[in-house]
């Protein structure tokens, strides 16, 4: 049965994360996780912004992830916890993200779910979960 979704072909949420600075939280996001600058929008100081990863394709490897950066003044409010799926290494990369002066709240630990999973603090204070699947779950 074809649902309504199908049918339509919604995919690929893209959440927007409140900033103080657009320009420099997306440079977090290019620093500490590898993403790619997909563009900054308005004059300096700039209102909105998007980073993006992954691509399909041969060169890919799954469906992209795209955050938006949207400029707020403070105090911002969190909107919960941003989970990304990391496909292997997340130790490599909580190593790559100490270097970076990323804030780690929780370092790479194995959840009962199968996954492990760690926890940064992003700019704007929003809260990233980054899961990998372990093996033989």
């Amino acid at each position: 049965m074809d649902t309504l979704a199908k049918h339509h072909q919604i995919h690929g949420a893209q959440p927007v994360l409140s900033v103080p600075d657009v320009a420099a939280a997306a440079d977090w996001f290019v620093r500490v996780l590898g993403f790619e600058l997909d563009f900054l929008y308005g004059e300096a100081p700039h209102v909105h912004g998007r980073v993006k990863a992954g691509r399909q394709g041969a060169e890919g490897w799954g469906e992209p992830i795209y955050i938006h950066l949207s400029l707020e003044a403070e105090p911002i409010r969190s909107c919960g916890e941003t989970r990304l799926h990391v496909g292997h290494d997340i130790d490599g990369l909580h190593a790559h993200a100490l270097a970076q002066g990323a804030q780690v709240l929780h370092p790479p630990t194995d959840k009962p779910w199968g996954l492990r999973e760690m926890t940064l603090q992003a700019p704007g204070g929003h809260v990233l979960v980054l899961g990998a699947e372990l093996p033989g779950a």
